[in-house]
């Protein structure tokens, strides 16, 4: 497991002792951080970064409830989860409020090893995902900026293009039908890249290591023998990749067949199981 940093809170040093025990014996990679003083938990979360804190209901100065409030309006702590732990509150209204107040589970003492430690995987597991789908969609975001950018550049180009081969219409026919060849070819080749681009972004979020480990195994590959064993290896029919190639059914056949040759030679073994391998 990760070594995941645990903020404990809790005005009785006994049962902060008694969690760390558990802690050290079930999770031993987590580090673990404790305060007997809720007033200092939004300092101390932010300078040790918290991962998960696990506090007390009822303590003095300020409850365990009024401590996830306190958090959730600091940016820098608003997403830390909290596990509320008592010995007092005990009904279902109080776990009603507790997951109300933002608390993402709740404990009752006293402390059962095993609950804890799993309430605790639990939570962080549920961090951990969290964390994934939001950098997966900063990412997102960042990258359809980046498309809007390069798009909205190639566009007025093109309508630059455009303009000027108004002007010269009637005056050269020709001129202007090839100038429009011209531009139509490099529209085509715009959204063929562009349409590789965005695959290549998703393809390497799911197989990371692909292209790096293919190319050491096999050094005398070039982009676009890797390219097409990207397809390949997500068992793409001839046609689609055709169709994202802008080719035709017979030319990647035949290029299929010399990328065989060239990576297993004789060998009998399916091409797309060998590439899974990667």
């Amino acid at each position: 497991m990760k070594s995941y940093r645990i903020l404990l809170v809790d005005d009785s040093i006994e049962e902060i002792k008694t969690m760390v025990s558990i802690f050290e014996t079930f999770l031993p990679d987590c580090i673990t951080y404790q305060t007997n003083n809720p007033i200092m938990v939004l300092d101390i979360a932010k300078e040790v970064h918290a991962d998960l804190i696990i506090t007390d209901w009822d303590m003095p100065g300020m409850s365990g409830l009024d401590l996830i409030d306190h958090l959730k309006r600091d940016n820098d702590t608003k997403d830390i989860p909290v596990i509320v732990v008592t010995g007092v509150m005990l009904t279902a209204d109080s776990l009603n409020r507790a997951l109300g107040s933002g608390a993402v589970d709740y404990i009752r003492k006293p402390i059962e090893p095993i609950e804890l430690i799993a309430r605790t995987k639990s939570a962080l597991l549920t961090k951990s995902y969290y964390e994934q789908i939001v950098n997966h969609k900063d990412q997102e975001i960042t990258e359809s900026s980046l498309f809007l950018v390069k798009n909205h550049e190639f566009i007025s180009r093109v309508s630059k293009r455009i303009e000027k081969i108004k002007d010269i219409i009637d005056i050269n026919p020709e001129k202007a039908k090839k100038e429009l060849i011209t531009v139509r070819n490099e529209i085509e080749r715009s959204g063929n890249e562009d349409s590789w681009y965005r695959f290549n972004l998703s393809f390497s979020r799911v197989y990371k290591e692909f292209d790096r480990n293919l190319i050491t195994k096999h050094p005398n590959l070039t982009q676009t023998d890797v390219r097409l064993c990207s397809f390949i290896r997500l068992g793409m029919s001839n046609k689609e990749i055709a169709l994202v190639l802008n080719q035709s059914t017979d030319s990647v056949k035949v290029t299929k067949y010399r990328l065989r040759k060239k990576i297993l030679y004789e060998s009998d073994i399916s091409f797309e199981n060998y590439l899974k391998q990667f």
